[in-house]
């Protein structure tokens, strides 16, 4: 089971106040995408290059997009990744990310904002 977080990354509380737990594959999956390379510390290996790869000049997509598809893939409960689409801003460095994976239980469709000021 998970603690639940909101999409600003807070814990979602229900109405009486109390944390709520869940396992939430959804959650999973945004964690591992919003995990940048060497953030943490007791595994620098983990996450993904944004600074170095995507937020960039001009990135290569294509080959984020392999490695976001593999990031999701990672997550137990997912059996299939459907889809993986950038959506970059050269101008502002900014990137949105849209995918579709599915589990036994449900399709999971979501889009994740990454930005240089996530620094």
């Amino acid at each position: 089971m998970d603690i639940l977080l909101d999409n600003s990354g807070d814990l979602l509380l229900d109405q009486g106040g109390d944390i709520r737990l869940e396992n939430s594959v959804r959650q999973k999956i945004r964690i591992r995408i919003l995990w940048f390379a060497a953030e943490w510390r007791w595994d620098e290996d983990l996450g993904l290059p944004y600074f170095e790869e995507l937020l960039v000049k001009n990135p290569d997509t294509e080959y984020f997009e392999g490695l976001l598809r593999e990031e999701i893939f990672n997550v137990d409960e997912v059996v299939q990744v459907k889809e993986v689409t950038i959506l970059y801003d050269s101008q502002t460095r900014e990137a949105a990310i849209q995918y579709v994976a599915l589990t036994d239980l449900e399709t999971i469709r979501e889009e994740v904002k990454i930005c240089r000021s996530m620094e």
